[in-house]
């Protein structure tokens, strides 16, 4: 006898390949999902993580800036203090060298000789204007100051003849350049 199969078993088995490749596709879709939302939930905690060490960061700053603040402050206090102290070195040099221009002036002076009546310094240049009894007396005086080391050059600006209480003198005006200045 011949035995008829009336099941459908290709159509089972049509059915069931079918159903298997869409529970395939349904499962590979709910595993790609969890894998986003693993990897969207670690981006996230990373993120949060950031954001906390972004917050100690700034709050480490403000404390830090406040310091810094105080940095600059004393800073400038401390270049004020330096302009005060160089402007007090330069007042000292200053005061030794006038006194030093002066000195040198007095002992190169010709006693009973010559005279000053007029001694200007101003920065690096200093100017005389006397009156001598002759020219010799003048050239003497222009020798010994330019024999002094704190003078580098004596210039001659003027002579004439004045009349002082009847005598007759040598009027005269000198330049001269200081050393260091």
């Amino acid at each position: 006898m011949i035995a008829i199969n009336l099941l459908p078993v290709r159509e089972w088995k049509k059915r069931e390949a079918v159903r298997q490749q869409v529970s395939i596709f349904f499962l590979s879709i709910v595993l790609l999902l969890s894998g986003l939302f693993a990897v969207g939930f670690a981006i996230q905690g990373k993120i949060s993580a950031q954001r906390a060490e972004l917050k100690r960061l700034e709050a480490q700053k403000a404390k830090l800036a406040y310091v810094n603040k105080k940095i600059r402050q004393v800073q400038q206090k401390n270049k004020e203090i330096e302009t005060k102290f160089k402007a007090i070195e330069n007042l000292q040099r200053g005061r030794t060298r006038t006194v030093k221009v002066l000195d040198e002036v007095v002992s190169s002076l010709p006693i009973d000789r010559l005279w000053l009546t007029k001694l200007d310094v101003k920065n690096s240049s200093l100017k005389l204007s006397g009156i001598a009894l002759d020219n010799h007396t003048v050239a003497l005086f222009m020798r010994r100051l330019q024999a002094a080391s704190i003078f580098k050059k004596v210039r001659l600006a003027a002579t004439k003849r004045k009349e002082v209480q009847g005598h007759d003198l040598m009027a005269f005006d000198l330049n001269i350049d200081i050393v260091g200045s």
